[in-house]
């Protein structure tokens, strides 16, 4: 299945990149990295986001469309996506349409229902960034440093700069070679690890100061985000990646999960740092998705009170 992907990008007129909504670090590592070593080949190859780019990934990518037509491509390619409902392709087509059409698939997350007519689905690879890294390769063409920065950005955000359960052999050996090609190490820690507005450092003191709870004798900590607060510091869910370390990271805790409103329901997002309480069942059978270990959901409940209970009885039931 690598090998017809690989021959159908390739090969490939005009490639349409698409990946998941409210996009995060892999989703832009593995969307860029493959736009910038396709069009290193010679093939035309855009990137479609919808929603507005997290700041820290604002000074990495800015060649995207937002609007297509789907008669102006030939192949259409989803990245990190395991869902029709969270994949960014805007109002004027549907998953439907793709299907339709030569629509290939990598992803890296269990239960994947994208049905892609040509998929490569491996849900132990520690990133989509990771799948497209050891795809590019292994075609033993040349790859450029900004790819290689592309896609080790992915590979480090997912990971947690290789700390995470998900890191195993490979994903040091990939990265590895993404070195060995130019991939930006320095570039890549200060501009996504080490550039904290500091209006979000005082929305994190005060988030952690007066918002969180702990509770299954002390490993479950959890936390619902107030509007007010975000208003108080202006600080915009969009750049919650990695908020919910600030949970985990407390000694004992097993179990974190980070909670907010959304216009559709209360988001939550919820995390393990032990194999044996995966979290991925509680947010799959709550109609969400993820991984084992990093996982989340949208819940329609009046307040967040239900959505506390509801999670209490499940977390607690599993710690056990």
């Amino acid at each position: 299945m690598i090998q017809q992907i690989t021959e159908k990008l390739l090969n490939a007129r005009r490639v349409l990149i698409m990946t998941h909504r409210r996009p995060d670090g892999d989703a832009l590592g593995s969307s860029f990295g493959l736009q910038s070593f396709l069009r290193h080949h010679n093939v035309a190859a855009d990137v479609m986001l919808v929603d507005p780019l997290p700041r820290r990934y604002q000074g990495f990518v800015s060649d995207f469309v937002s609007q297509v037509e789907v008669g102006d491509y030939d192949l259409f390619a989803a990245v990190d996506c395991a869902n029709g409902e969270r994949l960014g392709i805007g109002e004027n087509f549907s998953v439907d349409t793709l299907r339709d059409r030569d629509f290939v698939s990598i992803d890296h997350h269990k239960g994947n229902s994208l049905a892609a007519p040509c998929e490569w689905i491996e849900p132990a690879a520690c990133s989509a960034s990771f799948m497209v890294a050891k795809m590019l390769l292994g075609t033993g063409l040349e790859m450029p440093a900004g790819t290689a920065t592309f896609l080790m950005t992915g590979i480090m955000t997912d990971t947690g700069s290789f700390c995470f359960a998900n890191t195993d052999a490979d994903a040091f050996e990939v990265a590895a070679e993404l070195r060995k090609r130019g991939a930006d190490i320095d570039r890549i820690a200060n501009t996504v690890f080490f550039s904290k507005p500091l209006n979000q450092l005082q929305f994190e003191a005060e988030l952690v100061s007066s918002c969180f709870k702990i509770c299954c004798d002390g490993r479950f900590a959890y936390c619902f985000v107030p509007e007010s607060l975000m208003q108080k510091y202006n600080f915009d869910m969009r750049e919650d990646e990695g908020l919910i370390d600030l949970l985990r990271g407390i000694e004992g805790v097993k179990i974190a999960m980070l909670s907010h409103k959304r216009s559709d329901g209360f988001r939550i997002s919820l995390r393990s740092k032990d194999k044996d309480f995966p979290v991925g069942p509680i947010a799959r059978e709550l109609g969400g998705g993820g991984h084992d270990m990093a996982a989340g959901a949208t819940l329609d409940l009046p307040d967040f009170a239900a959505v506390e209970a509801i999670m209490l009885e499940k977390v607690s039931a599993l710690l056990k």
